[in-house]
């Protein structure tokens, strides 16, 4: 090998430019950057190499010498031990000859030489599943099993090396990152595209892209270039395909060009398929040794994910969007044919979805037909309603007439949608004909219970559990006793009674979560936080679904219905914690995945979530846009008490302007819909409607300072929220009676505030000021009633109650303050223009340590840019006038 060819294998490669460094990934090096070996293991595109230059940098910094050998097919032992002997001399400023030995001779004169030395001392070995077997066995081998304890190894790999690394592991020498660990997270992604296209894209776009690309860094950056050279960059990724452009170039480059034909093909084939194992290898490609076929697609392609089953793999859907395209230009009998053999392979299997849509590809609409309607129960209950209701739709009517089983199936489908009302009639026949067998009317009063919740009308529900209940011991599915226990659970929560609500819940865990039970123990977890939120605790209702939304992301995907509907309640609890931010993270590219399928209560969660962010950033026609496309929804779903909420939150946000004539108008329909929340269906949620009514129109009353008025719809308010047990409502009416009082010039204005400010600060409520009444938080600042703010010059009354109410971020309600005393410090500099650097020099810490001070401002202030957080501190009282 030529001095060139060695200059050339141990010298780094560029780092990509615009790479993002993933503050997941530093840490992860911070915790194992002194471990012996580290092996990063996924296949191409994952950002191996990038993190590796990003991890030599930060090596280099700790003053680490740190050698790199980049691998190809032609490294035998020899070649690979020259090449590292140079690599390591190199890095470490010593350029002589090196051992005049060869092979593990020479690796053994290495090796003692960095211990000699002392220095901490890093091998990065790149691309190191291009290295002959031989090489790995014997070289690789021997420096890791001989690594002296200042030498640390790291590996990138496409796949995992066939290394004994059991002793290492069993020790803590070893540490490894998988494909799961460096597929970019949500908020990576959406960091990368706010960094590479700025405004360009909508938060719902920008999920888009997250969901279409999975978290493959390659795939993402390649539609961001595809994005960044279009006209409409937001049509560009709603229109995202690998069939065209630099998507379709990667793979015909990267994929078909590197591929055996054989290999190919088979991809070709089996990209038909959603999953794939030896069986169905061998099925699609009419080939024997299945498992070999597989473990080939996986060592050699990069587009294939490995699930927690690894008898199961799956193509990434970017890549089978290409694939597809090739296998369409099969002929016509060949896919036909194909498809036939795996539809028969699946309804072998009882796969009757999978079947169906094979079938249907095929040709054969009559076995289509047959296998969706047996497909229709298994998926209503693991929440794929969306693909249900599409075979519904394909299932000839009279199909439906005459299997009552079936009927029933389509109409628990129909009831988690807008066509709630169909599926009543349906299941109220089953349940009243006394020939019906005890399982059809247990599974009819299911159907009735999720249609009679979905259409609001809690009112038909004890009565339809005074039917079911008896009928359940009869039947022992434990899906039936769930489902009763969550519909149980749903009464309780509009009736207040939340602690009867979580015992009903902690029957229904009992018998787990699997299988059937998968949508309902789902819900069950939903409605346990939203109790939380109902108490008023959003803090607690947060920490309740932090994982279980992220667990049903990894199970089902971001858009499916189940993790779609626990992020509108999730949503909720953050932003009234003060982190609007991952509030609208978490309903990005949802909100039409919740109103089709979400309840009542999911729909109003998420609205009003968007709404009050709006008003947090001051946005109050977004605000008002929002809460009118709820109202329009709600005449389209004919929900009554989505309009009243949309209602009152548009009187409450045109209170502070005094506009009279609009809220008068808004008054009227106001109490003309909380009228007809007096029909028996809707009975039970009558209350909670007047009591936001109450809310509304006291806020209105203050507004036009008809004091007396505002007193006693807050007292009526009062009584209902008691009676409810909704704390964060007695919250903020105590905390609009404080107003009542001071401008009484009433003593008990400060008291009454400072008790509701304590209360909210122990249920980690960071929204009362802002969202009780604008007038609020300047009281709050004037008796610094646990308010800290770095100005001494209180802000007036009159300034806040003319303008939008102010955007608070972050809790104001903490007892140390918005910000810490060093936050404070660098907020002060930055309105004065200064750079990082020079923040970094006044305040003699590192611009590390400045960069992440910033990251934490932005996050308290919801500041996009430093212009935005001075702009947003100014606002909030934190930063003094010029």
């Amino acid at each position: 090998m030529s001095d060139s060819e060695i200059t050339l294998k141990i010298t780094p490669p560029r780092l990509p430019r615009g790479a993002v460094e993933r503050e997941r990934l530093m840490e992860f090096w911070d915790d194992v950057h002194e471990r012996t070996a580290i092996q990063l293991v996924a296949p191409a595109g994952f950002g191996k190499t990038t993190v590796l230059l990003q991890w030599r940098r930060r090596w280099l910094e700790h003053g680490a010498v740190v050698a790199w050998v980049g691998c190809d097919a032609e490294d035998d032992p020899a070649r690979f031990v020259t090449a590292l002997s140079r690599s390591v001399h190199s890095a470490s400023g010593r350029l002589g000859p090196g051992s005049t030995r060869s092979g593990i001779a020479a690796l053994t004169d290495l090796l003692s030489e960095i211990a000699q030395r002392g220095a901490q001392t890093v091998i990065v070995i790149d691309e190191a599943e291009r290295l002959p077997a031989a090489t790995v066995r014997t070289c690789v081998q021997y420096l890791l099993l001989n690594a002296p304890a200042n030498l640390s190894v790291a590996i990138g790999s496409r796949a995992a090396l066939p290394l004994r690394v059991a002793e290492l592991a069993a020790k803590g020498n070893l540490a490894t990152l998988s494909t799961d660990d460096l597929r970019l997270r949500f908020e990576e992604s959406l960091s990368i595209l706010e960094k590479s296209l700025g405004p360009k894209l909508t938060l719902d776009e920008r999920a888009l892209l997250h969901e279409a690309t999975e978290g493959w860094p390659i795939g993402l950056q390649l539609a961001i270039a595809m994005a960044e050279h279009d006209a409409d960059p937001g049509a560009a990724v709603r229109s995202l395909s690998a069939r065209r452009g630099h998507l379709q170039d990667y793979f015909v480059e990267s994929l078909l060009s590197r591929l055996p034909a054989s290999t190919v093909a088979l991809l070709t084939r089996i990209a038909i398929l959603d999953d794939v194992n030896a069986e169905l290898c061998e099925l699609v490609s009419g080939q024997p040794d299945g498992d070999a076929q597989l473990q080939q697609i996986i060592g050699e392609t990069p587009i294939v994910i490995v699930g927690e089953d690894t008898d199961w793999v799956r193509l990434h859907p970017l890549a089978r969007d290409f694939l597809l395209s090739r296998f369409e230009q099969l002929p016509r009998h060949e896919q036909s044919e194909l498809h036939a053999r795996v539809s028969h392979w699946y309804a072998r299997h009882e796969r009757f979805h999978e079947a169906a849509r094979h079938a249907l590809a095929a040709g054969d609409d009559l076995l289509s037909q047959t296998y969706a309607s047996r497909s229709l129960w298994t998926l209503g209950t693991q929440g794929k309603i969306a693909e249900a209701r599409e075979w519904l739709e394909r299932i000839p009517a009279a199909m439906l007439a005459r299997d009552s089983g079936l009927k029933l199936g389509a109409a628990f489908v129909l009831a988690a949608t807008d066509r709630n009302a169909d599926a009543l009639p349906i299941a109220r026949e089953v349940i009243d004909d006394p020939a019906a067998s005890p399982a059809s009317r247990v599974e009819a009063s299911r159907v009735a219970a999720g249609a009679t919740i979905y259409a609001d009308h809690l009112g038909l529900l004890p009565e339809l559990l005074a039917r079911w209940l008896p009928m359940l011991p009869e039947h022992g599915e434990p899906l039936y006793a769930v489902s009763s226990l969550n519909a149980r659970a749903m009464a309780a929560l509009h009736a207040g009674d939340t602690r009867t609500l979580r015992e009903l819940l902690d029957q229904a865990e009992h018998h787990g979560e699997t299988g059937s039970l998968r949508l309902a123990a789902g819900l069950g977890r939903m409605l346990r936080a939203m109790s939380h939120l109902w108490d008023g605790n959003p803090e607690l209702a947060a920490a309740t679904l932090r994982h279980v939304v992220a667990q049903s992301e990894q199970e089902s995907g971001r858009r499916s219905m189940v993790a779609s509907l626990q992020a509108s309640v999730l949503a909720a609890a953050l932003l009234r914690v003060g982190r609007p931010g991952e509030a609208l993270s978490l309903l990005a590219n949802r909100l039409d995945v919740i109103e089709q399928w979400g309840a009542p209560d999911n729909i109003l969660l998420a609205y009003q979530t968007l709404a009050r962010s709006a008003l947090g950033e001051g946005d109050e026609r977004r605000a008002l846009q929002v809460l009118e496309e709820m109202d329009a929804l709600a005449e389209r779903r004919q929900l009554p008490r989505l309009r009243i909420h949309s209602l009152a939150d548009r009187i409450r946000i045109h209170a502070p302007h005094n506009a009279r004539e609009t809220i008068s108008a808004l008054t009227k329909a106001l109490d003309e819909t909380v009228a007809e929340m007096q029909r028996d269906e809707l009975r039970p949620l009558l209350p909670e409607c007047q009591l936001a009514a109450a809310i509304a129109k006291a806020d209105a009353a203050l507004a036009r300072h008809a004091v007396d008025e505002a007193e006693r719809l807050l007292d009526a308010g009062d009584a209902l929220a008691t009676s409810l047990r909704r704390h964060g409502d007695t919250r903020s009416i105590m905390t609009l009676r404080s107003v009542v009082a001071w401008k009484r010039g009433d003593e008990t204005a400060k008291p009454l505030l400072k008790e509701a400010i304590h209360l909210a600060t122990v249920a980690g409520d960071a929204w009362l000021l802002v969202h009780a009444h604008p007038l609020a938080l300047d009281m709050a600042k004037d008796w610094e009633a646990g308010v800290v703010v770095a100005e001494p010059k209180p802000a007036r009354a009159s300034k806040l109650a003319a303008g939008p109410r102010p955007a608070v971020e972050r809790p104001l309600l903490v007892r140390n303050g918005v910000l810490t005393s060093k936050e404070s410090e660098v907020l002060g500099l930055l309105a004065r223009g200064l750079s990082n650097k020079a923040i970094a020099r006044i305040l003699d810490v590192s611009g590390e340590t400045v960069k992440w001070h910033l990251k934490n401002l932005f996050q308290k202030l919801s500041a996009t840019t430093r212009k935005h957080a001075v702009d947003r501190a100014r606002l909030l009282g934190l930063l003094q006038e010029g």
